[in-house]
């Protein structure tokens, strides 16, 4: 339920702002981008930082980096394959160290093959910057913090990746790629799990189990991580852990990767804007802190168009339901280029505090699939008590519907459900696959959103829209199927159906699907969004597939075929979707056909708010389709200086045209006027 589109709103910034995007050939001193907070503690505090004489970024020529220390008798010592320098690394005589075009050099990380059980893709020569770490030592053996730097030189910033933010990692190789022990690699636990059983080599590529498929703190590794922005302004540095992200992704060449800030890597959060103007889902504020973030890969939209859960999620950002804001960023690891990625933000108990002022995070629980997921082990019973008691109650009577309302955000849960049952979400809470709910363990009335009540998480929508169908079966029935799932008693799609008896929810739920229709996927709306972002996607994707393969996509996908094939699909399972969408729900709950609903303003001022959630801006004539069995509500909100009059109706009825807040019986095509004075 973000309050602002943040995702576009950064793309948005970044087309702006692309004039000063390039810091090519500009002799800058170092600032506090290149400062990196250390894991010495108290022995870092005796120095001095010291300090490159250049910022990290682009630069259009070799040239020549210094390294600084104000005490002449520190011995430095530097690497340059984005291991941790130590007295073991190269000793640094105070000449310099030249940095070149290192693109031509051989592939080092992207040579390794034992990454995916589909892996059978060939890396061409990638773009590679020059990736510096160094450290200083006293004569008494203090020990500096670890300083580091990414310079790119000869690659043109703008023309390969525009004002994208570049975001560096460096680790030791054996962190990602070590046979026991690397995270990025089928590796030792690939072959424990053929030698368990050799049929297993059969399998689908996406559910053989590799050292990838592992998870938890024990498969997170230390990494640095620096944000570098593209017009030369202060990004961020930092130690955090690194750790594979997804389901079936996992096996891709380009995986998911989860960056997350610890105590025990110098900083317990990144306290930098990640995810430019993304407002806090109460809409008090920007989010200014995040304890993690991750690249996502796109998930099953990987090698395909990539934008489905970012331009999905956004177009929803209005509703009940929390949503993940992004930004598109390139990645490099130790100086390599590893593809374009959308940076997304995390949910986790922190995410909720970081949204939501006045939670704390140690008083909130997370369920994810129905496991805990952030909180304490008993919060599991406060959400099987809401679960049990929904599934068992009778909802159509109002004394247990209202009891179930304490414990269950209904808008936050019919629009939830609207939104996968419309966009034909095939691995979604009907599936009993990723879902996530949050509330608060202990009530505080004096703040918003710590009411104890459940709240659902939207996340991982991409297998959707006709993905693998190329963009056909708009016409799919995914509502019946839905109230089939429930009637199952499959868990958790119970909850859906049981709330269904109650006509209060129906009418609730019925509603949204029509909002959803209407409003959020009204075609020039996804549209709008979709070519947003298409420049920026089409610029990287491309040499994203040529980067990671498999070698089907490094083949086919040109910018010419994902500009056409793969991003029209998706608009065109978005067209017909819109077409099809209201018979879908006609036909399920036996109503009439769906009237048009034309909802204006006498002097095209002010605003409406339409069914609880959408805000409508009546600037302009809003005309969407509804039904005469569900009435609809209608807020009036006078712009400055107006004051609200009346309701003028044509085909419907209004409860009081003299109250700003009424509500509709629609008894054909209608008009419903908001006038003010």
């Amino acid at each position: 339920m973000k309050r602002m589109m943040a995702f576009l709103c950064a793309v948005s910034m970044c087309v702006t702002t692309f004039t000063a995007c390039n810091n090519n050939s500009k002799d800058k001193p170092a600032t506090s981008q290149t400062a990196q907070s250390g894991s010495n503690g108290e022995e870092a505090s005796k120095v001095k930082k010291f300090s490159f004489d250049r910022e990290s970024g682009f630069y259009d020529e070799p040239f020549k980096l210094m390294i600084n220390h104000p005490n002449a008798d520190a011995k430095i010592y530097y690497t340059t394959d984005g291991s941790t320098p130590d007295e073991t690394a190269t000793l640094y005589d105070g000449k310099g160290l030249e940095l070149n075009d290192r693109s031509s050099e051989k592939n080092d990380l992207s040579a390794e093959m034992d990454i995916s059980a589909n892996n059978d893709y060939n890396v061409p020569l990638v773009k590679k910057g020059n990736v510096i770490r160094a450290v200083a030592v006293l004569p008494d053996g203090t020990k500096s913090e670890v300083i580091n730097g990414t310079f790119f030189v000869g690659i043109d910033r703008e023309e390969e990746y525009g004002d994208v933010p570049i975001i560096s990692i460096l680790t030791e190789k054996e962190n990602l790629f070590d046979y026991e022990t690397g995270i990025y690699v089928l590796g030792k636990t690939h072959d424990n799990w053929l030698a368990e059983n050799p049929a297993n080599k059969w399998a689908d590529w996406w559910n053989h189990q590799g050292n990838y498929t592992n998870r938890g703190f024990d498969w997170e590794r230390p990494v640095n991580v620096e944000y570098i922005t593209s017009d030369g302004s202060e990004g961020f540095i930092q130690d955090m852990g690194i750790r594979i992200m997804g389901g079936a992704s996992r096996g891709s060449n380009q995986k998911s990767l989860r960056l997350v800030a610890r105590d025990e890597y110098g900083k317990k959060n990144v306290k930098y804007p990640v995810i430019p103007n993304n407002m806090m889902s109460d809409g008090s504020q920007e989010v200014y802190k995040y304890k993690s973030f991750v690249l996502r890969n796109g998930g099953n939209d990987c090698d395909y168009s990539k934008i489905r859960d970012p331009i999905l999620q956004n177009l929803v950002v209005d509703r009940s339901f929390e949503t993940l804001q992004y930004t598109p960023v390139v990645a490099f690891i130790d100086g390599e280029y590893w593809g374009m990625y959308t940076l997304v933000e995390d949910y986790t108990d922190n995410y909720v505090q970081n949204n939501f002022e006045g939670i704390d995070n140690e008083n909130v629980a997370v369920i994810k699939n129905g496991s805990v997921e952030d909180g304490l082990e008993e919060d599991k019973d406060l959400f099987n008590n809401m679960y049990r008691f929904i599934t068992t109650a009778d909802m159509s009577l109002e004394y247990n519907y209202n009891n179930a309302c304490t414990m269950l955000d209904m808008q936050s849960f019919a629009d939830y459900c609207a939104f996968n049952i419309y966009i034909f979400n095939e691995d979604s809470f009907f599936k009993c696959n990723n879902w996530r709910m949050w509330r608060v363990r202990d009530i505080d009335e004096n703040t918003p959103y710590a009411d104890g009540k459940w709240r659902l998480m939207a996340f991982d929508t991409e297998y959707s829209t006709g993905i693998y169908k190329d963009g056909g079966d708009t016409d799919y029935d995914s509502l019946r199927e839905a109230i089939a799932t429930g009637e199952k008693r499959s868990y958790p799609a119970l909850l859906f159906t049981s709330l269904l008896k109650n006509d209060e929810f129906k009418n609730m739920f019925i509603n949204a699907m029509c909002d959803m229709r209407n409003i959020n996927f009204e075609p020039s709306n996804v549209k709008a969004d979709i070519e947003e972002i298409r420049p920026i996607y089409e610029k990287l994707v491309p040499d994203t597939f040529e980067r990671f393969g498999p070698q089907w996509v490094a083949n086919m996908w040109s910018i010419e075929e994902y500009h056409s094939s793969k991003i029209d699909q998706f608009i065109n399972f978005m067209d017909g979707r819109y077409d099809d969408f209201m018979k879908i729900i006609k036909q399920n709950f036996a109503l009439e056909d769906a009237c048009d609903v034309k909802i204006t303003s006498d002097s095209k001022s002010g605003s409406v708010l339409l069914n609880s959630v959408s805000i409508l801006d009546l600037s302009e004539d809003f005309e969407g389709k509804y039904f005469k069995e569900i009435p609809i509500t209608l807020k009036a909100e006078a712009s400055d200086g107006k004051t609200f009059v009346r309701w003028e109706c044509e085909g419907c009825e209004v409860s009081d045209e003299n109250s700003a807040e009424a509500t509709f019986t629609i008894n054909g095509d209608c008009t419903i006027k908001a006038v003010f004075s």
